[in-house]
């Protein structure tokens, strides 16, 4: 409609799978779910005493707005890096009011209308609406599995040299747990620094790591030869997304990280959002006394060696690898197309999963999954999906 501006110029007709399922919850029949990423929903253990303890300091009646996030707060997340061993300044932390804000805001601070960025795809659907509503033209780079997952580093030169702002990496990606290997990110990062771009890493899953020891990768907050904003929070290291925490983590050559320190510090004084109680909260929050980033990591290998272990007994399917995150990628047999699949589960078997066209795959009879589910419900879908092909 005239009236709107062309960012919001969206489609909100449910498609065919949307509506199957709402008529199939109408009726009342029982949905397998894996599609599942909320982990309020998931039966985590959260011994609520920690989290109500934490927020009701009688400090968070008293509001004392900074823009860059109370110092308290800021040094809490400073500490759970240096826990990783890695030494941050307090001053080189920005609070959000979650990741998409901080999305908003280094979209602001890096690009003018129409400059482009480079996303990495198959990726979160969520990066190009982001894209879309701040003005920005997201430019795609391929991520391709050859037993592993691969990043076209020649395409992000040509991107770079096109004169993208950032380079937009989730760390590890999001759905295909693929952590930016060691080579990949020495050619991204010489790469970034020579075309004078940003990185971007998103490292809300780096903490789940499949082996349950050590990331893939280190985080980007090392890095120093470029202009590098890593992006954290609470959402999924504590599954506590309703309390709407995130961070920037700022790094890079000094004089760079100055000035993107000072913008970011006006941006975020614009809408001063991060509530006072959470951030007060933060730094209990961050020791973490319920465990919880231990229990959703347990819950993810688990639920992801079950599966392997199930779809190693069929040449049906194929799990294709991820090293960490909290999604499983499979390949069906090819006589459907991924939506096709993602209907036929959820009409047959009532198993709920994503068609891999909504992460922006190429590859068709991709379905994707989250590995958060509760394991009853998780092992009871993947069940019912193999026995789609009598396994």
């Amino acid at each position: 409609m005239g009236m709107f501006s062309a960012r919001t110029d969206w489609d909100f007709q449910p498609n065919e799978l949307t509506s199957l399922l709402a008529a199939k919850r109408l009726r009342g029949d029982e949905i397998l779910d894996l599609t599942e990423s909320n982990p309020t929903r998931c039966g985590f253990d959260y011994q609520p005493q920690y989290t109500l303890e934490a927020l009701s300091t009688r400090r968070s009646l008293v509001y004392e707005p900074h823009p860059k996030g109370i110092l308290s707060a800021r040094a809490a997340v400073a500490e759970y890096y240096s826990r990783q061993g890695i030494a941050l300044d307090p001053d080189h932390i920005i609070l959000t009011a979650g990741t998409s804000e901080a999305y908003g805001f280094l979209l602001r601070l890096l690009c003018n209308g129409r400059d482009s960025v480079a996303l990495v795809k198959p990726g979160y659907p969520l990066l190009d609406y982001l894209c879309q509503i701040n003005d920005v033209i997201p430019r795609h780079v391929r991520l391709s599995y050859h037993g592993g997952w691969h990043l076209d580093l020649q395409a992000l030169n040509v991107e770079l040299a096109a004169r993208a702002k950032a380079v937009v990496l989730v760390h590890p990606n999001n759905p295909t747990g693929s952590y930016t290997e060691q080579n990949e990110r020495e050619n991204i990062v010489a790469s970034a620094s020579s075309a004078g771009a940003a990185i971007l890493s998103d490292e809300v899953f780096h903490p789940f790591p499949m082996d349950g020891a050590h990331p893939a990768a280190p985080s980007f907050a090392t890095n120093n030869r470029c202009l590098t904003f890593t992006i954290n929070g609470i959402s999924k290291l504590l599954g506590l997304p309703q309390l709407k925490l995130g961070w920037i983590v700022v790094s890079g050559p000094s004089r760079e990280v100055e000035g993107a320190i000072s913008r970011l510090e006006m941006i975020s004084d614009l809408f001063l959002s991060v509530g006072t109680p959470v951030q007060q909260a933060l730094p209990l929050l961050l020791q973490d006394p319920a465990g919880l980033t231990l229990q959703i990591g347990t819950r993810i290998r688990r639920n992801r060696a079950y599966l392997a272990t199930s779809s190693g007994k069929t040449s049906a399917v194929e799990l294709l690898g991820g090293e960490g995150g909290w999604y499983a990628v499979l390949r069906l047999p090819r006589i459907r197309t991924d939506e096709e699949w993602a209907h036929v589960l959820l009409k047959e078997w009532n198993v709920l999963v994503h068609p891999g066209s909504l992460f922006d795959f190429e590859e068709e009879s991709i379905v994707v999954m989250s590995l958060i589910q509760k394991e009853e419900i998780f092992e009871r879908g993947i069940v019912r999906i193999l026995s789609a092909f009598d396994v």
